[in-house]
């Protein structure tokens, strides 16, 4: 593979050259990212290794402009202002990772390893490039966390299997979106994608979209991917006629050996394997289907992905508008265990970004409903649950959080609340010996 470093810090470029090419790396290094441009515009480069904060050129800019010469090339950014806003916008911009200074050659070497057996497979784009040209970013999954982390492997594995995959994941975690991300980054980009929900509809619907009649042609013709949304909700005897026509699908082959029809992936928020057992689910389709489990994570498993994920929804429903959102309301939206996951934290950040009046996000802006602790649990284990002790402790929840945002201004607590201060007050008196507060 072959390396470009671009830093103005001259002693880390040097080392770094050095440690590099000793490792078997074949590496140029400059200072400056005008030398570098004229590079790439002459020489082919595997990889990109470049500082952000740079004089005469951010290293963002410099990205863009590498990108248009070299669009295939892989980029590492490298910056001792590493954030999740600059990390986002070079992601955005087709950057694969990025790396903290300070930082040793061994991690930055071990980075390149990992994109060396990559790149010994033919990929010389991976997953993590936010979003690739061309493509909606919906085509596309957002983290840093281990779990995503693991999950890109797994489609840098199978993205060019033609094998069936089955997702599962709790609703709002990105099924469609991964979906779709298997669709575009294998050979059958060319041909059309085609979303059939399984639960909703009637059988008879869904048995026309599925097989098609004498007016309409059948799902399985189209030779792209027919993605299956909630595949549990397919009637029984719509999963019979599915079990054959992925039979048929396996005796139409092309002379190289590869299916000529389509490949399909299913979805479900449940487990398939509990249907199964409790006759709600044939067996033999179970098996069809489960080629290929991937498992999504909820979002509550992945909370370093949290602020990345806030920024991308920001310049999504923001892209003329440099909206900024404070460290405090990010601790608040983290903290938040996110029940609906993505889709719910997608729905706060646009609301957030419609109602606002301005261009910085604060604490204050933050949904109340979000900031209330959530001690009661509901759950099927339980036999029986007082109404009125659940108001109580919300509201005295509530109380208390007004009086501590307000630092003790009754005034300033009822305003939070919406609440007459004459209200307020008297709702207060019920719980000042359990909650405190300045008076």
């Amino acid at each position: 593979m072959k390396v470009l470093v671009v830093d103005d810090e001259k002693i880390k470029l040097i080392t770094l050259r050095d440690d590099l090419r000793e490792a078997n790396y074949d590496t140029i290094a400059v200072e400056s990212p005008a030398i570098g441009l004229q590079l790439v515009q002459h020489e082919h480069f595997d990889v990109l290794v470049t500082d952000l904060r740079m004089p005469k050129m951010h290293g963002i800019e410099f990205l863009k402009r590498v990108q248009k010469e070299q669009p295939h090339v892989i980029v590492i950014v490298m910056t001792a202002y590493a954030s999740v806003e600059t990390a986002v916008e070079a992601m955005k911009f087709g950057a694969y990772n990025y790396i903290k200074k300070p930082f040793s050659s061994e991690e930055l070497i071990q980075m390149l390893d990992k994109l060396k057996m990559l790149h010994g497979k033919g990929k010389q784009r991976s997953q993590l490039k936010v979003p690739m040209k061309g493509r909606s970013p919906y085509h596309h999954i957002i983290g840093k966390s281990q779990v995503i982390q693991d999950l890109f492997d797994l489609l840098e594995n199978i993205s060019d299997t033609q094998s069936t995959v089955l997702i599962y994941g709790e609703p709002g975690t990105g099924k469609t979106l991964l979906a779709k991300s298997i669709h575009f980054n294998n050979a059958r980009r060319h041909h059309p994608f085609k979303i059939i929900n399984c639960s909703g509809v009637s059988a008879e619907t869904l048995d026309r979209d599925l097989f098609g009649d004498k007016q309409t042609e059948s799902a399985f013709a189209h030779k792209g991917t027919l993605f299956l949304k909630d595949v549990a909700g397919l009637p029984a005897a719509l999963q019979v006629k599915l079990l054959q026509a992925l039979e048929d699908q396996e005796l139409s082959l092309d002379r190289n050996g590869q299916m000529e029809g389509i490949q399909i992936i299913a979805a479900t928020t449940k487990n398939l394997r509990a249907k199964v057992q409790n006759g709600e689910f044939r067996d033999d389709l179970f098996h069809r289907l489960n080629v290929v489990p991937i498992f999504l994570p909820p979002l509550r498993e992945r909370v370093e992905d949290i602020p990345l994920l806030i920024n991308h929804f920001l310049d999504l429903f923001s892209p003329n508008t440099a909206i900024q959102i404070a460290p405090e309301a990010i601790g608040v939206l983290t903290d938040y265990p996110w029940p609906g996951n993505i889709r719910e934290l997608e729905n706060v950040i646009e609301r957030l970004v419609t109602v606002g009046d301005g261009n910085q996000i604060t604490d204050d802006d933050i949904p109340l409903e979000l900031k209330l602790p959530t001690h009661i649990s509901l759950d099927e284990t339980l036999t029986e649950i007082s109404f009125q002790d659940i108001i109580r402790s919300t509201e005295r929840e509530l109380i208390g959080w007004a009086m501590k945002k307000a630092k003790g201004n009754k005034t300033q607590a009822a305003r939070l609340l919406k609440m007459k201060p004459s209200t307020f007050r008297d709702t207060l008196a019920k719980y000042i010996d359990q909650i405190g507060g300045r008076t």
